[in-house]
């Protein structure tokens, strides 16, 4: 059975597809979780004060709220990572395998928020390059 090529970076993309997953899943449960204990919680009340079944909607509801409330978290520190400016309660960056700090192949240009302006700049440098060489 063959294997793919192993090419720089490698390593790193598999640590963070994975990371990736993690994350999900962790939201997946946590958001499960909350509306559950919500409901164990509403339920244990229900029990002690009599009060069926609003002890049980009212659990069910505060923890939706913190499900929902989770989520939105988790959005925002997604995002973050996937190149935006709100900061992020994650851990610690995956170590590049060769240092570079980008992914193998991608420009700087790609990686900029005002990617057209700086192709444009680029091609106005070119002109006037192209202009000097040719009034010589």
């Amino acid at each position: 059975m063959s294997h793919p090529p192993e090419y720089p970076g490698r390593q790193r993309m598999k640590r963070m597809a994975a990371a990736a997953g993690s994350d999900a899943y962790q939201g997946a449960f946590e958001a499960i979780g909350a509306v559950l204990v919500g409901g164990g919680f509403g339920y244990w009340a229900d029990l002690t004060w009599d009060s069926s079944p609003w002890g049980l909607l009212i659990g069910i509801v505060l923890g939706f709220a913190a499900m929902v409330l989770r989520l939105l978290r988790l959005g925002k520190e997604l995002e973050f990572e996937n190149g935006s400016s709100a900061p992020s309660a994650s851990g610690p960056d995956v170590a590049d395998d060769l240092g570079l700090g980008e992914a193998p192949g991608l420009s700087d240009v790609l990686h900029s928020d005002d990617a057209d302006a700086a192709i444009v700049e680029a091609r106005n440098a070119e002109n006037a390059k192209s202009e000097k060489i040719d009034e010589q």
